[in-house]
């Protein structure tokens, strides 16, 4: 039984220590307290929505799309197309991309390329919907510039990362 205690400590290490901070400041600050939890709650309703739409699409590829179409779209099989696809989607995608790893993981054991899951990845870092706003602030040039070459590397990136996802596997092999 001590066993349990101990392993279910050793699991929940953070969460402990939060509540023991959020016990602390309710009985110290229950103002701040209760601005925190309001918006811890606020943000899990916000991320909410996000969480069960990306659940629902990864559920719905992984019943319905088979594995021989995403080898195809985004495997190895693409070959350049597949990257170019990966890097422009990663632009279009807004949301926090940590929700999103789940479908990348079923993305994966599906056939896709770890080089378009990482393009895609790494080209989300352009936000197709500000540049107009960061144009009027910084100017033409300078976003252009700049996004041009986060797109570049987030192809390059994808080239990196597979590599050495493909070498470490054939180290263990």
């Amino acid at each position: 039984m001590k066993e349990k205690y101990i392993s279910f400590l050793k699991e929940y290490i953070l969460e402990i220590v939060i509540l023991l901070i959020a016990i602390i400041l309710i009985i110290f600050n229950p103002q701040k307290a209760y601005l925190g939890i309001s918006n811890a709650f606020t943000t899990y309703l916000n991320l909410f929505l996000v969480i069960l739409s990306v659940a629902f699409l990864t559920g719905f590829i992984s019943e319905v799309v088979p594995k021989e179409t995403i080898k195809k779209i985004i495997g190895k099989e693409s070959g350049w197309k597949g990257i170019l696809l990966g890097a422009i989607l990663g632009t279009l995608m807004v949301g926090p991309a940590y929700v999103f790893y789940p479908f990348f993981r079923e993305m994966i054991n599906k056939g896709a390329r770890i080089n378009v899951i990482v393009t895609t990845i790494s080209a989300w870092a352009i936000k197709v919907p500000w540049i107009p706003f960061a144009i009027t602030l910084l100017g033409v040039k300078y976003v252009l510039f700049l996004n041009s070459l986060v797109f570049i590397y987030a192809i390059f990136s994808g080239f990196i990362v597979e590599y050495f996802v493909i070498h470490s596997k054939e180290e263990k092999a």
